[in-house]
Order: C-alpha cells, then sequence, then structure tokens
C-alpha cells in the first residue's frame, strides 16, 4: 500500500508538471492545472481503499480476504512496483532539472533582450539564433473608442461578389465615420489586411486602435447575411457579435448597418446624437440593381485609372436612370467628372457636368457630409476657389469627423491658399485615421519640404517608401529634399533612376530636374525627346518635348541647334493657342522659347508680365512660377528682374533653396552678376 502511495504521488506530480509544458500548446484554458490537481487529490483516497481492499489476481480483482496467501501474486507485483517507482523517480529528476536549466536560460535570454543584446549564453553554447523577443503591444494612450474596420470576407458562392463585399464594407465605414464619438481607421489603411496572418493586437498596434471590427458577407439569391463582431483588441474579448440574415433589399442593408453603429456605441459606451441616428438610419435608395450598379462603379473607380472613371461614369449614369432620387449616385458621378477635369484632360465639359450632377443630389438632400465634399472637390478642382473649397469641406468634416479624405482634402486646399499650418494639421490628422497610405506621407512630406522643416520632411518621405518601397512617390519626394535641403546630387541621381520611362508626369519633371542639375545633359536630350503626347500638356503647366531640347540644347552650348528646336516649340505653341485660346500656361512656354530665339529684354518682360497676370493664385505653384521666371530673366541676361524673383522664394514656404541655384545652369550666365552674388552672400550668412 506504501509502494502504490509513493507510485501515485511520484505520477501525480510528473502529470502536473507535464502539464504547465502542455497547457499553452493545447490552449488549455488557465483553470485546467487546478482542476487535475483536484482530481489527483480526491482520487488519492479511492486509490488506498482500493489497494488495501483489493488485490490483482490472473483470474482478476478480488477481495483480499479471498485470496489465499500461497496463490498471492503481490510479491511479483510489488517488485514490478519497485521499478515503476525508480522509472517515475527518474523521470521526475529528470524533468526537474531540465525545467530548472530551462528557466535559468529563460532568465538570461530576458536579461540580456533587457540590456539590448540580442546574443545570449543559449547562443554562446549552441551557435543557434535567439528566440525572438516577445514585442509589448502598449496600448497606453490610444483612444479607446478608436475602430479599425477589417474588410469584410466574401462568403458568396460566386467570388465576384467581391464588390458587393467590400461595397458594404465601405458603406459601414462612411456610416461610423459620421459618429464623433468613434474614431474609424479609413478603408484604403484597413485593406492590406485583407489576407493577412497578422492577428489582431497586432493589427490594432499597427493602426493605433482599441478595438477590431471583422465580420464576413453572404449573398445568396434574394438573402444576405452579415456577421460581425467587435473585439477588444488588448484583451482579445468579445465586446459585441451579431449575425444578420434577411431578405436582400437595401432597405436591410442600410438598417444593417444602422443597427451595427447602434451596437457598438452601446459596447464602447458611447451616446448617438438625434442628428447622427438620423444619419446612420438614412436609406439612399429603395432600388437593389441602381445599389448594385452604383457599387460595382464604385469598384472601379479606385482603381484610379482614366478606363477605370469611364467605366465608373457609365455604370453611374445607369444607375440614376433606374433611380433618380439615389443622390449619392448623382455625388459618384460629379466626383468621377471633376477628376477627369482635373487630372485626365481639363475638359471644361466635365465642369460643367459635374455641377449638373452635384445640383440633383442637392435637390434630393441639401445637407448631407457628401454632398459638401463634392462641392469641395468642384469649387477647389473646377475654379480654385479656395474660400467656397474650405467653407464645404468644414461642413462636411462637421458631419463626418472621422473621415480622412475630408481633412486631406482640407490640408492639399489650405496649401494652396497660403494656409501653411492649417494645411500641416489638417494632413496630420488625415494621416492619424489613415496611416497606411504612401501617397499621403508623400503630400505630408511635401509640405513639410514647402516649410523647410527638412528632417520632419525626410522621415515622413521614409515612411511613404516604407508602405510602399515599389512607388515613385516615396522616391522623388527624397530626391526633391535632399536637393533642396543640400543639393546632394549623387542621391538625388540614384533616387530618380528609372523614373525617365514612367507615364507620370510628377516622376519625369523630377528625373529631368535632377538631370539638368547634375548637367548630364545627353541623358536628359534623349528623354526629352522621347516624352509622350499626353505629358506634354499638364493643367498647371504646358512644357513640349521641343521646349525641353531648346532649353538643354542651350544649356550645352548648342546656340543654333537650340533656336531650331525653339521654333519648332514656337510653332506647336501657335496651334495650342488657336485651340485653347489665352492660356498663361502657353504665355509662359511662349516667353521661354522665344528668350532661347533672342528676345529683346522689353518683349521677354512684357510676355512674362501678361503670364503673370494671368495665372492663377495657387501658394504651391507660385514659388516655381517665380523660379521659371527667373531662369527666363537670367537666360536674358536680366540679372536684376532674375534676383527679384529668387530671393523672395528663398524663404518659407517655397520648394527652391540656394543649394539648387548654384546647381542650375540657367543662371550661369547672371552667376558673376554683383546682385546676384550678393543675394547669394545675404543667404549664406
Amino acid at each position: 500500500m506504501l509502494k502504490v502511495a509513493i507510485a501515485y504521488v511520484v505520477s501525480g506530480w510528473i502529470i502536473l508538471q507535464l502539464n504547465d509544458v502542455f497547457i499553452d500548446y493545447f490552449a488549455m484554458p488557465e483553470w485546467a492545472p487546478r482542476l487535475i490537481l483536484l482530481f489527483l487529490v480526491i482520487g488519492f483516497v479511492p486509490a488506498m481503499i482500493l489497494t488495501w481492499a483489493f488485490e490483482l489476481t490472473p483470474d482478476g480483482i478480488k477481495l483480499d480476504k479471498d485470496v489465499l496467501r500461497e496463490k498471492s501474486i503481490t510479491p511479483r507485483t510489488g517488485h514490478k512496483l519497485d521499478i515503476a517507482i525508480i522509472v517515475s523517480i527518474g523521470l521526475s529528476l529528470g524533468l526537474f532539472i531540465w525545467q530548472s536549466r530551462f528557466d535559468q536560460k529563460t532568465a538570461e535570454y530576458e536579461s540580456a533582450v533587457a540590456a539590448g543584446s540580442t546574443q545570449t549564453a543559449v547562443d554562446a553554447e549552441t551557435n543557434a539564433e535567439p528566440p525572438p523577443a516577445r514585442i509589448d503591444y502598449s496600448f497606453e494612450g490610444i483612444d479607446k473608442n478608436s475602430i479599425a474596420v477589417l474588410p469584410f470576407a466574401n462568403r458568396s458562392a460566386d467570388i465576384e461578389d467581391v464588390y458587393f463585399t467590400d461595397g458594404i464594407h465601405e458603406d459601414l465605414l462612411t456610416q461610423l465615420s459620421r459618429i464623433d464619438a468613434f474614431s474609424i481607421i479609413s478603408r484604403s489603411s484597413v485593406m492590406e489586411y485583407r489576407d493577412t496572418t497578422k492577428n489582431l493586437r497586432e493589427i490594432a498596434h499597427e493602426l493605433s486602435v482599441a478595438n477590431v471590427l471583422e465580420g464576413s458577407i453572404q449573398r445568396a439569391g434574394d438573402r444576405v447575411r452579415i456577421n460581425v463582431q467587435l473585439i477588444d483588441a488588448q484583451t482579445d474579448e468579445h465586446l459585441w457579435a451579431e449575425i444578420y440574415d434577411r431578405e436582400l433589399t437595401t432597405g436591410n442593408l442600410f438598417d444593417i448597418q444602422s443597427e451595427i453603429a447602434k451596437s457598438i456605441a452601446s459596447a464602447l459606451k458611447a451616446t448617438l446624437t438625434d442628428s447622427e441616428l438620423a444619419s446612420v438610419g438614412d436609406v439612399p435608395t429603395e432600388n437593389v440593381e441602381a445599389y448594385d450598379l452604383y457599387l460595382k462603379a464604385r469598384q472601379f473607380a479606385q482603381n484610379e485609372t482614366l478606363d477605370d472613371y469611364q467605366n465608373a461614369i457609365a455604370l453611374l449614369k445607369e444607375s440614376v436612370a433606374l433611380d433618380p432620387s439615389f443622390k449619392f449616385a448623382w455625388i459618384g458621378l460629379a466626383r468621377a467628372h471633376m477628376t477627369n477635369y482635373w487630372v485626365y484632360g481639363g475638359d471644361p465639359a466635365d465642369i460643367e457636368l459635374a455641377l449638373e450632377a452635384i445640383e440633383r443630389a442637392r435637390s434630393i438632400d441639401a445637407d448631407f457630409a457628401e454632398l459638401y465634399m463634392a462641392e469641395g472637390f468642384y469649387w477647389y478642382w473646377g475654379h480654385l476657389d479656395y474660400e467656397r473649397a474650405l467653407y464645404n469641406l468644414g461642413k462636411a468634416i462637421e458631419m463626418m469627423p472621422s473621415n480622412d479624405d475630408a481633412y486631406m482634402w482640407r490640408g492639399w486646399v489650405s496649401r494652396r491658399a497660403g494656409l501653411w499650418e492649417q494645411a500641416r494639421e489638417s494632413m496630420k490628422q488625415a494621416l492619424k485615421l489613415n496611416p497606411r497610405v504612401h501617397f499621403n506621407w508623400h503630400e505630408y512630406a511635401l509640405t513639410l519640404m514647402y516649410l523647410h522643416r527638412y528632417e520632419e520632411a525626410t522621415n515622413a518621405a521614409m515612411q511613404a517608401r516604407a508602405l510602399d518601397p515599389e512607388s515613385y512617390w516615396g522616391r522623388i519626394t527624397l530626391a526633391k529634399i535632399v536637393l533642396q535641403e543640400s543639393g546632394d546630387l549623387k542621391t538625388a541621381t540614384e533616387l530618380s533612376s528609372g523614373t525617365e520611362n514612367s507615364d507620370d508626369f510628377n516622376f519625369f519633371e523630377v528625373y529631368m530636374q535632377v538631370s539638368i542639375l547634375a548637367r548630364r545633359y545627353d541623358e536628359a536630350l534623349e528623354a526629352a525627346r522621347g516624352i509622350s503626347d499626353e505629358l506634354e500638356i499638364q493643367r498647371n503647366q504646358i512644357i513640349l518635348r521641343e521646349d525641353w531640347a531648346a532649353r538643354i540644347l542651350y544649356f550645352m552650348g548648342r546656340k543654333e541647334e537650340a533656336k531650331q528646336a525653339a521654333s519648332a516649340a514656337l510653332f506647336r505653341l501657335n496651334g495650342l493657342r488657336s485651340r485653347l485660346g489665352d492660356d498663361y500656361r502657353i504665355d509662359l512656354a511662349e516667353a521661354s522659347v522665344r528668350t532661347i530665339q533672342g528676345a529683346s529684354a522689353d518683349e521677354v518682360r512684357s510676355m512674362l508680365q501678361k503670364s503673370m497676370a494671368s495665372r492663377p493664385i495657387d501658394d504651391v505653384e507660385a514659388s516655381r512660377f517665380k523660379l521659371e521666371y527667373a531662369r527666363i530673366f537670367s537666360i536674358a541676361g536680366m540679372a536684376s528682374e532674375a534676383v527679384e524673383m529668387l530671393e523672395p522664394i528663398l524663404m518659407p514656404p517655397s520648394d527652391t533653396s540656394i543649394f539648387e541655384l548654384e546647381l542650375d545652369p540657367a543662371f550661369d550666365g547672371i552667376r558673376d552678376d554683383p546682385e546676384f552674388v550678393a543675394m547669394m552672400e545675404r543667404q549664406l550668412q
């Protein structure tokens, strides 16, 4: 009986130790070890009673009193039990030694990590890589009502239904962004987590949110099922979950979104105002087909290409034909036309079509956030009317306080209006709501560069590159920053390499700027002669391939060839003038090529004054225009006028510095002029 007791205790101890080892592996609950210990304690007494009262015989288990001593096999079982006890004690000692050694090594490793070392005693003995330190996901300082709504999983049988799933996801984000009590991370920042293997805590840490909403959508015939759950990212606690199984109607879809918003508010102990309740309960169309076309159009528009915008416009026209009272479809149509105007060609007809769509939406509802957003685009892109644009964007922000687009747009408009601090703060807020979009970090970096806050600008540009290493945006931004901050041509050349083959003028222009400043004229001339027609005419400037060639040949000292290229450019500019009429972009381009042809000082002054008088007010473009005026004055030998243009733009906000002036061949002709020398000396003091 004593031997059985010893064996029982030793075996129980081994079981408890193994339980500690495997509890994490099998994801056992914290109360499991206590339950096992309870069973072992309770089982001890019955085990002793059974051992005392019964005996194992070849004929089975019998009462001890019924077994004859001469037929008892207790001596043999006792010997086997001795062996079992010895083996159990050996296993116990081995487990004890291993666990002690493991705890010692763990303590050594944690101590090394705390001291900033990744080489531990384990590494020294085994030459193995140390285990990664456990990341401490701190949620300190994070808004407790901040939410990341992860992309919904498409559970429909038709994989093409992803546009429907994404559309519902985006609409829900829009609904939640109307609620002032919530801080909602934008769609573009969460979409990268569609098929992620990262856990919720890691995602929340990257997005700086306290809560995560995830879900799935299944559409089958005339039914839709939406499954959602809200999770506290720090504790992994499910705050709320619900399954909605409804008939597929737009009324039901928007009712579900409204119910989700209210349930989240309840779970986070947030209060919705009457206006917020009315807003999230709005059903914009009762026509399922019109809504479906609208979702498809939005999916096309998100690709941001000319063909996709044309497809979006066609689908939106079908949508409003089915339901002329669908205000969001009219707003989508207005935005698509304004994008066509600003980004893809500048056709004035798009401005009129956008205004018509806005007015149709206003006739349905004169006071909703998307209407104010569309009007903000219209006054900014269509008319460069910054005051009206800022008013409308401000109204949109009041109604959708978590909408990053509204803040980013207000940043862009504020920048052009010369409200640089407001621009910086608005962009910071947009990045807080939408931290994973590399283009927004690029734009923020440019704003800081204009303010000559170079260290902050570099950090922002590096963030853009980290988010999308393959994109040219982060590269060209860094190239512009290093040129302006220090004139580092080597780094700028490395960063801009390859951008000459891009179909985006922003990238091509930086390549040409760097190549000319580095006086790599042959490469610049080859790139200029290969420029496409689409890159010659931009919304804010016109630079024909012959104009580029004329400038480069002039800098190379090939003056006659430069004049021939200038004549070819002038011929084409005259053709453009007959089509576009008086245009400040043509005035400036004409002044450039005629100066290379040898225009007199009076002619140059007259042409540039005409361009200055007609160009729109724009604080972002102001320094670029003044730099271009200064270059033309310099080539014409008009040093006083060049200095007059240059000195103001060497102070922030501007995208010019003395380091670039020292490199720019356009100023070679006036470098020894006393006024130019004095200006440079003043800036170097």
